[in-house]
């Protein structure tokens, strides 16, 4: 009896295919209400163009950094991968929380201020509407980007010497970690030039022939 009860009970509390189902519905619901008011929120305050020069122009220091690093290492000889890997994802990391902290504030004081103005000519207060919750959202959604992206732009560099010794050596990850980011600086170029409507072949040389500027004014700096 008992055992028969305490089966009885499971069955109970098991939900039911229905309410699974409603369960996934209501879950899709909210992730398409709040897709909803993020496209609202960029609707409102115009925030594309400003979000994407943030990730195009932290992007690109983070792979030039990047790519200093790893050539600044090769002329010091520093031949320990778990040295160029420590310094790569440090400036990554700096990078990353200067983007974010820096950028929240700038763009926090300066839509706090539009607010303002709006609220000014308005005459009423508009922290809790739409306005409000629109300008707090990109302040923090534009600081995610702008610190993400130098760091994301780093990781290609650092990859080749997490395969030393295993797969390659440390002459090969040199190699290897310049021509990824110099790549990294390609498809840079080529999303900027498809932004700008040049032709995307021509943008990503141009982002290349930087990342060559770069690594023959560091030999030329250390000839004697």
């Amino acid at each position: 009896m008992a055992l028969a009860t305490a089966r009885s009970s499971r069955q109970v509390e098991e939900p039911s295919e229905d309410d699974q189902r409603n369960g996934i519905e209501r879950v899709q619901d909210s992730i398409k209400n709040s897709l909803d008011d993020i496209g609202t929120y960029f609707q409102i305050t115009g925030a594309q163009k400003i979000i994407r020069r943030y990730f195009a122009m932290n992007a690109f220091d983070g792979a030039m950094t990047s790519l200093g690093v790893v050539i600044g290492a090769y002329i010091s000889q520093i031949h320990d991968p778990r040295s160029v890997i420590g310094v790569i994802i440090t400036s990554g990391i700096a990078m990353m929380v200067s983007g974010f902290s820096g950028t929240y504030m700038t763009e926090s004081a300066e839509r706090s201020h539009s607010l303002n103005e709006l609220e000014d000519a308005m005459l009423v207060n508009l922290d809790d509407t739409v306005y409000g919750r629109a300008n707090r959202f990109i302040s923090v959604f534009a600081a995610l980007v702008d610190g993400s992206a130098p760091f994301l732009a780093s990781i290609p560099s650092v990859i080749p010497f997490l395969l030393v010794p295993r797969l390659i050596d440390v002459a090969t990850a040199f190699i290897a970690s310049i021509g990824a980011s110099l790549f990294t600086l390609f498809v840079l170029g080529v999303y900027l030039g498809r932004i700008s409507g040049e032709n995307i072949l021509y943008s990503g040389l141009k982002m290349v022939v930087s990342g060559v500027a770069v690594a023959i004014i560091a030999l030329l700096l250390n000839v004697h």
